[in-house]
């Protein structure tokens, strides 16, 4: 089974990242966005959800700092951080970013190697990705440019717009 992993800060603890790419947004001259939101995402195909489970709390995540969420690979950002990164009922937008087929994915590989020195020494398969969510009254266009001038390199990174509420 594959499973995805999301890392979020724990409530209290600032996301600079999305700050960051908040502030990139603006710097592209895009005004329209209040606020940002930003979640590393890890697919891992070939272990159990205990696995996952024991892989996101002593590998992937910050014990202080981070919470994580794992769901099954097919369900949609909707579905995962969003709920928790919500504030309000303004508009909510998740645009996730993943290496295409084929890109050398480093940090997958330094992942498979801690999951075997976890202990799970079967085959496993890890992609990394990112999760941005975009609060704001934002249309397709917008977020199109903020997925192709901000947040993928479209040569080795492919995107995914999925509109949350």
């Amino acid at each position: 089974m594959e499973y995805e992993i999301e890392i979020l800060p724990k409530k209290g603890f600032t996301d600079l990242h999305g700050a960051r790419v908040l502030s990139d947004i603006m710097q592209a001259g895009i005004k329209d966005v209040k606020k940002t939101g930003y979640s590393p995402v890890y697919a891992i195909d070939g272990i159990t959800k205990a696995e996952a489970d024991l892989i996101g709390w002593e590998i992937l995540s910050d014990k202080i700092t981070e919470t994580f969420f794992i769901t099954e690979s097919s369900t949609t950002a909707k579905d995962r951080g969003c709920k928790e990164l919500s504030s309000g009922g303004e508009k909510v937008h998740a645009i996730e970013v993943w290496f295409k087929k084929g890109v050398t994915d480093t940090v997958s590989e330094s992942v498979v190697k801690a999951i075997k020195d976890l202990g799970i020494t079967k085959e496993v398969k890890v992609k990394t990705g990112h999760i941005y969510y975009i609060y704001g009254a934002v249309g397709k266009q917008v977020l199109e440019k903020i997925a192709t001038t901000v947040l993928a390199n479209t040569l080795i990174q492919d995107y995914k717009i999925n509109e949350l509420r």
